[in-house]
């Protein structure tokens, strides 16, 4: 297991991921900084009667939303990254190296698996404390609640992981893990408008169709709005999307293993 997630991150540093987190990181941060200048201005328009903690409370606290979408961009780029990792393992040459351990299948590839996640969810958290601190410091506001955001983002993180890793194995290829990852995230999009679909089409089969849709596709997008409720400390009324999503990843999981234990190299 610690040979695989130290592979990991070799690989990471090889393929110069880590570099491109870090220069998102440093920008952010810099825009963070540049920022802190924002509450003096709107002190001194307002003659000291506001400042960024009133605005938050008016707006419903838009820095955890923006703090999500970059949470949200990191996991994007750990999605995008690791899209290729399971196929490159799989490459002729290296097949017979990985195959050729004293381990079966199933544990060699739920070991790669989640020495990806531990390699590139310790990264995005690490770039998100970064973020945050900085945030913290600038504007002098802190919310013990952000950690949800942490949680929720990783969770998501492992839901398009178990896509990408599936369609690695499947085809072997990168670029139809990235496009696969793809077209689940446009298929979210369309059945998240599913009642104005139902409502535009009157045909009992074609709303079936859509709503057996709807609860097979993971909902990434719900789960990111649900922790920006769970930030900002407002219930949280249904969890279908978060478990009816995790239970699609482990659904994923199995038959990637499955398909992966049968598949000749």
């Amino acid at each position: 297991m610690r040979g695989i997630t130290r592979d990991s991150v070799v690989e990471m540093f090889d393929r110069k991921l880590i570099y491109v987190f870090a220069v998102v990181t440093v920008l952010t941060v810099l825009i963070v900084l540049m920022s802190g200048s924002l509450d003096g201005q709107i002190r001194m328009q307002t003659g000291g009667g506001m400042d960024v903690d009133d605005i938050n409370e008016v707006l419903g606290d838009p820095v955890v939303r923006i703090f999500e979408f970059f949470v949200s961009f990191l996991v994007f780029l750990a999605v995008m990254g690791t899209a290729g990792v399971i196929p490159t393992m799989l490459e002729k040459g290296r097949a017979d190296y990985y195959l050729s351990k004293p381990i079966s299948r199933t544990v060699l590839f739920l070991n790669k698996f989640v020495g990806v996640l531990i390699v590139y969810g310790l990264t995005i958290i690490l770039c998100g404390v970064i973020v945050y601190l900085s945030l913290c410091l600038v504007h002098g506001i802190f919310n013990i609640h952000i950690v949800y955001l942490f949680i929720f983002s990783l969770l998501s993180f492992i839901i398009w992981y178990s896509i990408t890793a599936f369609a690695g194995v499947v085809f072997n290829s990168s670029a139809i893990a990235i496009m696969s990852a793809f077209i689940i995230w446009i298929l979210q999009k369309v059945l998240g408008t599913r009642e104005w679909i139902k409502a535009l089409v009157d045909s009992q089969p074609v709303h079936y169709i859509v709503d057996t849709f709807y609860y097979i596709i993971p909902k990434t997008g719900e789960i990111s709005d649900m922790s920006v409720r769970m930030a900002t400390s407002r219930e949280i009324r249904d969890w279908m999307p978060l478990y009816s999503s995790l239970l699609f990843a482990l659904v994923l999981i199995y038959l990637t293993v499955y398909i992966f234990k049968r598949k000749n190299y």
